[in-house]
């Protein structure tokens, strides 16, 4: 018996290591039954009681957290560069029938839904907030806010009808701001210096546009010499222009000397009389009073006149020259047409004293008609007035052909000559010894106004009588009332003359002309001036064809875009058939300004699914189907909104408590009903012809991505109430019994509800920690890792069943088998997990951090918890209680009817099915059993590779949201039809004063426009072009400068620097960089609406400049190209670029300031340009650029390389491009390199973890030789990696064969598969391993291991394939394609190759050092004689103190038994116990498991 006593001395020290904890949940479970479910619980409470849990940013989920580009866009975030200024909405109408959208009836029913849409309100506390607050731009410059309609882009602009969006104010502004402001205040004075100054420079320009053959004559078509565009052509001169810089320079000068000479005159003028009233020559009152009066009003215009008020005059004094210049055909035209109709009755007439007109006029005759129409006195009867000089009054009272004046004019005679006064007073020589003014030899300064010099020369001066009128109360109205006709004894002609006269009457006088019939004003608060002014303003209005508050930009155009003409209107589709429609709409798309802001709208934007193709179609080639068309609404950011509702011209009164997180919330339920009424009847195809579907993005608040991904993730609830429902009925169906004793339900449901516990405290904790459930969580999480815990809870409830028995050792002996496998799967689980984190796509690590977190969760539920309480269910059996109803006791007749036999299930599933389909008695049909499983398994293999070669990358919007959504149907045409995003070009700290840098950074700009992918936009859009032409002579901004005594070009800013005067200004380099030329045209071709870059060639400079760029005529070729560059110090710099912003009102380079102290205008809410820059300059950026084509992943793969080439890439000036292809797309890019690395790393930590947890675990046995254990436990090891490998080639392979792509979404579900993989293979391979050593066949070694393991893995595979199952009905494609399909595929190959094919392989490995299990020992005889007692009656007291004394070294016990060289006991003992229980032809069963031993000594019905 000393072999047994060794062998009870082992047991002890076995049962010692083993206590722990489960020795303490035998004496005292109460711990373990509720600290872990407790803390769970309080975990869910606090964790889901966060009020935001749910990542609904995809940026936060689909961008990549790492890398160079993640590394630029932190850089700018921490300079407050992630806030997005505007957020864009997209309005996508679509042709129902394919057709043709472009008809009369299809462009009405989307007018119809764009004006809805923009009458969307949201009610917000008391206040209506309108699409006026919400749009991000509404307005033409400052102060102007709220009084201009909402910006957009839509090719809707393209027609007449699209007007409905300027309200009457909206036209008003647009009148004010834009034609007036814009076009009459900077053009028409330059007209008249061009006219008086400049002939000779401008003779060509001049003869071009007046004379049609001339036109012919120098290459034009006729139809160019058209005198109106000379306006348009002064804008439009290139400053080097020898015409256009003739009319700058003589505008400045003559302006200034204007400005001066008045100011000097009315000055002089009081001085004089001053000095008159000083000398005591005047002594009457009333001259005196006079005289105080004039002197007065003289002092009051020399100090109170300013050039803004010079430039008004001399554009109403150059008007009074156009009247003639450019009215004289239509006057002689209508001359000859009243005269026709009237003269011959009015020869007729001899009763009468009437004074017939000539039958013709000459045009000196019409010139002075015109001319004294403009200088005659202003009409309360007809403003407008005639020219015709046949009515015996002027001011529209008076009979036809009864005198010789025509009817109405400005009130002031603007004839005479400019600054006589000036000349009166010999003003140039005052205060010089030269001085000699007109009155010094006429007798002095005259007293009164009667002197015929003073007449002459002052009285008669425009500008005299001009600013003198202030003075001159006027009562007068504007008045529409028709010309008079004759007056004589014929009622017939007199009835005749009237109705002609009315007909020829002009209606001038609007509303906005008060005082008016309707509108009385202020009375008493006008002058002549006054009136003269409005004459004037309504002259130009008829003579450009407009009326104030009735026309906008539709039914009046600039002629800044090609294809407009100014005067011009933009083409109706009402009453058009479909072919002029398209015709029409084959022009060059713009915003309202026809391009003078933004350029022209590239079309791959607004338009789609065209014929001809999209960038061939042209007014030569016109269009003939457009499919799609697509607006883009800017709604502003939340801190936007704050400050806007806040502006003094809002509606409906300013708002001033809203704060940010309110208006964030409007912004977001703003989005939302926008969406709802524009894609209102979008799936009802009787809903109208056209098909509506919306889009809006995530910046500023969740839109419709955020949305989707809200309901998405949420959306899991019920499929995963489902999934935890069937698995805890398929649980209770596999482990319920008959028998109401050994029946395990009410156990089973607990393990399922700690599992699923688990799983929830862990997302809990993980939100506690700050992270966000995400949709890649949600849909592969609750399906996944409640399967694995419930596999451990199968594990745990198989073991205590396969033990049997309920006392404490039958519970110590299970924990104690089931504690290996169960921490090594975890443990390598937990790995497995923790190695997603190797990705940078949040999607992929944040889950696997989650996973981790579930993982552990899960171990401590299921060994430090779910033992608790099976102990209390086993003292349950023990005690004969029921299943489920455990207050009630089983019958005596019950409880003798419990036994220990095999599970029905196990019979079925091992003995029926899996053990002749595998493991057969007959070795050839085992051979090709295994032979097809393996060959299977190969050919999945083999697919797998073929299926990783033709993979694709990327997932699309279209993927992402469900079907049968208006907004899927919106990504699904914008794929096909509309594929275009923004894109931006950023650049951070480079030294942005030098001047190589400066051409390098334009270069850098230029060339990423000119990729393939990348619309068109001009150089000058981007600030650092802007700023340097600003410094040069071809800076533009001085031409309608809002102050004309502020010039704003960076050679009028003076900077003093070390006590000099410097300017900002710059020079020009050659070209050596090959950037873009300016592209100039000269009107002969077609018209170019882009101007490409800002360099220029030598024919296009100023000579002044290509002499300080050191050009040589004789040497340098004409085609050579100079560029403007600054060299400056810092200081300077800073300064011209601050001067530059404040004074262009430049708003783009996304600066950053040291504060934001903008200097707030008149108006609240509105704000100057004057931040302090930040220096250097941290950050900057372009304007906004639009990547378009990208129908699929691999064309925005190439845009990505292409523009990353010649920035990201460029290693000499760092810039980054950014923009939703770069943010979601650049984890494409190294997508399979991704996951490669990722299943790499894990079928590493899989192989390194499994092999070090079974070598320590075999070593610390101390059974076998260390070598023994090293080799054995890595080949297993090799094993598990081999299943590793296999799985994941065929999981990968097959789902991309399946049209998976790859992804972030999708590499979470392949490295799932690595889990499974370590979940089935080390259950197998290390029972295997560690079968008794005494089973020594392979193939019953295998058997010993599926016999136990077969139902258990069986379950955890059926529970887990139910989670997945359950994924198939999700309304989610995305979450079908990206989740399902992957994780369905590896739940099929993993199973296979875990329980079918690795232990067919293992079945054919048969070597000494696989054997690493439990050696035929004493221990076997001690358990033996333990079993004996046991059944004798003897108590567990008893046992042990049998155990207490037998002795013996244990030390020496084991080294004998690691001893290669085996005993004779040892043999003796083979021997007892081959003959006992493994005698293979009598029972076939190898296993010599304790259950076996228990079944033998108790009986079966023990």
């Amino acid at each position: 018996m000393e072999i047994k006593k060794e062998g009870e001395v082992m047991m002890e020290s076995k049962k010692e290591k083993a206590q722990w904890p489960f020795s303490q949940m035998v004496t005292m479970p109460w711990p373990y039954l509720l600290i872990v479910p407790i803390s769970y619980i309080l975990l869910c409470g606090f964790g889901w009681a966060q009020d935001d849990y749910v990542e609904e940013e995809v940026n936060n989920i689909w961008t990549p957290k790492s890398g160079s580009y993640y590394g630029d866009k932190e850089y700018a975030r921490g300079y407050g560069k992630d806030i997005i200024s505007s957020s864009s909405m997209l309005g996508m109408a679509i042709a129902r029938d394919g057709g043709n959208l472009f008809t009369e009836s299809r462009l009405e029913e989307i007018r119809q839904r764009m004006e809805r849409l923009e009458a969307v309100t949201l009610q917000w506390k008391d206040e209506t907030i309108t699409w006026e607050d919400m749009c991000g731009l509404n307005s033409v410059g400052s102060g102007t806010t709220y009084e201009f309609p909402c910006a957009r882009l839509s090719p809707m602009d393209l027609f007449q009808e699209a007007r409905w969006s300027f309200n009457e104010n909206d036209r008003v502004t647009w009148h004010n701001e834009v034609v007036g402001k814009g076009l009459v205040k900077p053009i028409i004075p330059r007209f008249g210096i061009m006219s008086q100054y400049c002939p000779a420079q401008c003779a060509h320009r001049i003869g071009l546009r007046t004379s049609a053959a001339y036109a012919v004559l120098s290459g034009y078509d006729e139809s160019y010499a058209q005198r109106i565009s000379l306006l348009g052509d002064i804008a439009s001169m290139e400053m080097n222009d020898p015409c256009k810089r003739c009319i700058e320079e003589n505008f400045e000068s003559q302006l200034d000397l204007l400005t001066a000479a008045t100011k000097g005159s009315f000055g002089l003028f009081a001085f004089e009389i001053q000095a008159l009233l000083l000398g005591g020559t005047v002594t009457d009152p009333a001259e005196i009073l006079a005289l105080q009066t004039r002197a007065g009003q003289y002092a009051a215009l020399s100090r109170e006149t300013t050039r803004v008020q010079i430039e008004e005059f001399f554009l109403y004094y150059t008007t009074r020259g156009l009247y003639a210049q450019f009215n004289l055909e239509t006057y002689m035209n209508s001359y000859s047409t009243l005269v026709d109709l009237l003269l011959p009755g009015c020869l007729a007439d001899t009763s009468n004293d009437l004074k017939c007109p000539d039958a013709t006029v000459t045009v000196a005759e019409a010139i002075a008609a015109m001319t004294n129409h403009a200088d005659g006195p202003f009409s309360s009867h007809n403003t407008a007035g005639t020219p015709f000089p046949w009515w015996s009054l002027a001011d529209g009272t008076g009979k036809l052909f009864e005198g010789e004046m025509g009817v109405s004019g400005s009130g002031i005679d603007l004839s005479g000559d400019l600054l006589g006064m000036a000349e009166y007073l010999d003003l140039p020589n005052f205060q010089t010894p030269a001085w000699n003014p007109k009155y010094r030899g006429a007798g002095g300064f005259p007293a009164d106004t009667t002197d015929p010099l003073w007449l002459a020369d002052v009285e008669d001066d425009p500008i005299y009588k001009w600013f003198m009128a202030v003075y001159e109360p006027d009562d007068s109205k504007c008045v529409n009332n028709p010309l008079t006709g004759t007056e004589t004894t014929s009622a017939a002609y007199d009835g005749l003359t009237a109705a002609v006269m009315g007909g020829a009457s002009q209606s001038w006088c609007t509303k906005y002309n008060v005082p008016n019939t309707e509108d009385s004003g202020v009375e008493g608060s006008y002058n002549k001036q006054y009136f003269s002014k409005m004459w004037y303003d309504l002259f130009i209005d008829t003579f450009l064809d407009i009326e104030q508050g009735v026309d906008d930009p539709y039914t009046w155009t600039l002629g800044q875009g090609c294809g407009y003409e100014l005067q011009g209107e933009r083409d109706a589709y009402t009453n058009q058939n479909d072919s002029t429609i398209l015709s029409h709409a084959s022009r060059e798309l713009y915003y309202v300004d026809e391009g003078t802001s933004l350029g022209p709208v590239d079309r791959h934007l607004l338009m789609g699914d065209v014929t001809p193709n999209i960038d061939d179609y042209s007014m030569e080639n016109p269009l003939e189907e457009v499919g799609v068309i697509q607006t883009i609404y800017f709604a502003g950011n939340p801190d936007g909104l704050v400050k806007k509702v806040k502006n003094c011209n809002r509606p409906n009164g300013q708002i001033d408590d809203m704060t940010y997180e309110e208006a964030k919330e409007i912004l977001e339920e703003f989005k939302k009903k926008m969406e709802t009424e524009w894609s209102q009847g979008w799936d009802d195809d009787e809903s109208g012809e056209v098909q509506f579907v919306f889009f809006s993005d995530d910046a500023g608040a969740v839109g419709s991505t955020g949305q989707v991904l809200r309901d998405m993730t949420l959306n899991n609830s019920t499929l995963v109430s489902i999934s935890t429902i069937i698995i805890a009925l398929f649980s209770v169906i596999f482990l319920i019994s008959p028998d109401w004793i050994e029946s395990r339900v009410l156990i089973t449901l607990i393990g399922v509800a700690l599992v699923v516990l688990a799983f929830f405290a862990s997302l809990g904790f993980a939100i506690l920690l700050g992270t966000k459930i995400n949709v890649s969580m949600a849909w592969t999480l609750p399906f996944i890792i409640v399967g694995i815990g419930v596999d451990d809870v199968y594990i745990v409830l198989m073991t205590l069943k396969n033990h049997g028995g309920y006392g404490e050792r039958d519970f110590m002996q299970s924990m104690k088998e089931l504690a290996v496998p169960v921490t090594m799967t975890s443990m390598v689980n937990c790995l497995m997990f923790a190695v997603m984190n190797i990705s940078d796509i949040p999607a992929v690590y944040e889950t696997g951090r989650v996973a981790v977190y579930s993982v552990i969760a899960l171990y401590l539920s299921v060994l430090f918890c779910f033992p608790a309480y099976c102990w209390l269910d086993m003292k349950r059996q023990a005690k004969g209680y029921r299943d489920v109803f455990f207050c009630l006791k089983a019958s005596e007749k019950d409880q003798e009817k419990t036994q220990h036999g095999k599970n029905s299930r196990q019979v079925w599933l091992y003995d029926k099915f899996y053990h002749p389909l595998l493991l057969g008695s007959s070795s050839s049909s085992r051979n090709i059993s295994h032979a097809f499983v393996i060959l299977g398994s190969l050919a999945m293999f083999g697919t797998g590779i073929y299926g990783i070669t033709q993979y694709e990358v990327g997932v699309g919007l279209e993927d992402l949201f469900p079907t049968g959504t208006q907004v899927h149907r919106w990504a699904v045409e914008r794929t096909e039809s509309l594929a275009s995003w923004p894109i931006v070009t950023n650049w951070g700290q480079i030294n942005y004063t030098d001047p190589i840098t400066q051409q390098k950074m334009i270069k850098q700009f230029e060339d990423v426009v000119n990729t393939t992918f990348v619309s068109e936009i001009d150089t000058k859009r981007l600030w650092m072009s802007d700023f340097l032409i600003w410094s040069t002579r071809h800076c533009v901004e001085n031409f309608d400068r809002d102050d004309p005594n502020d010039r704003v070009c960076g050679m009028d800013q003076v900077y003093e620097e070390e006590g000099a005067e410097t300017l900002c200004s710059g020079s020009w380099m050659e070209n050596t960089l090959g950037l873009r030329n300016k592209y100039i045209g000269d009107g002969t071709g077609d018209c170019e609406p882009f101007e490409g870059g800002h360099c220029r060639s030598v024919s296009d400079m100023f000579p002044e400049d290509l002499e300080s760029a050191g050009h040589n005529f004789a040497t340098d070729s004409n085609d050579t190209s100079y560029c403007p560059f600054v060299e400056w110090s810092d200081e300077k710099f800073l300064w011209c670029m601050t001067t530059w912003r404040n004074k262009t009102n430049f708003a783009g380079g996304g600066f950053v300031f040291e504060s934001n102290d903008a200097t707030p205008t008149q108006c609240s809410g509105e704000f100057y340009r004057d931040e302090k820059l930040m220096w250097p300059i941290p950050y900057s950026t372009t304007p906004n650029m639009f990547a378009y084509g990208l129908f699929t992943h691999e064309l925005t793969l190439d845009l990505l390389e292409q523009t990353r080439a010649f920035c990201d890439d460029d290693e000499d000036l760092h810039c980054w491009m950014q923009g939703i292809p770069y943010d979601y797309w650049s984890q494409y890019t190294t997508a399979m390199n991704v996951l490669i690395e990722l299943t790499t790393v894990s079928t590493a930590v899989g192989f390194f973890v499994a092999w070090m947890f079974l070598f320590v675990k075999i070593v610390s046995e101390k059974r076998h030789a260390l070598s023994k254990v090293f080799w054995g436990t890595l080949g297993a090891a090799c094993f598990i990696a081999l299943t590793i490998i296999i799985g994941l080639v065929a999981v990968i392979g097959l789902s991309v064969l399946a049209d998976v792509n790859v992804t972030g979404f999708s590499n979470v579900s392949f490295v799932l598969s690595v889990a499974f993989s370590v979940e089935y293979s080390v259950h197998v391979v290390s029972r295997w391993l560690r079968a008794p050593n005494s089973i020594v066949s392979s193939v019953n070694r295998v058997e010993y291991t599926m016999e136990f393991l077969m139902l258990p893995t069986f379950m955890s595979w059926i529970s887990s394939t139910i989670g997945v199952v359950c994924l198939a009905f999700t309304e989610f494609e995305f979450i079908e394609v990206f989740f399902f399909r992957p994780l369905m595929i590896m739940m099929m190959v993993t199973y296979f190759i875990g329980c079918y094919a690795l232990p067919a392989l293992l079945c054919h490995v048969d070597h000494e050092y696989f054997r690493l299990g439990k050696l035929q020992t004493e221990e076997d005889l001690v358990e033996k004689d333990l079993v004996e007692k046991e059944d004798t009656g003897d108590d567990i007291e008893e046992i042990e103190k049998v155990i207490e004394e037998k002795g013996g070294d244990q030390d020496e016990k084991e080294a004998t038994i690691d001893s290669p060289v085996e005993s004779d006991e040892m043999e003796k003992i083979e021997e007892k116990k081959g003959g006992e229980q493994f005698e293979e032809d009598a029972t076939n069963d190898p296993a010599v498991e304790f259950d076996a031993q228990i079944s033998e000594t108790k009986g079966d019905g023990q």
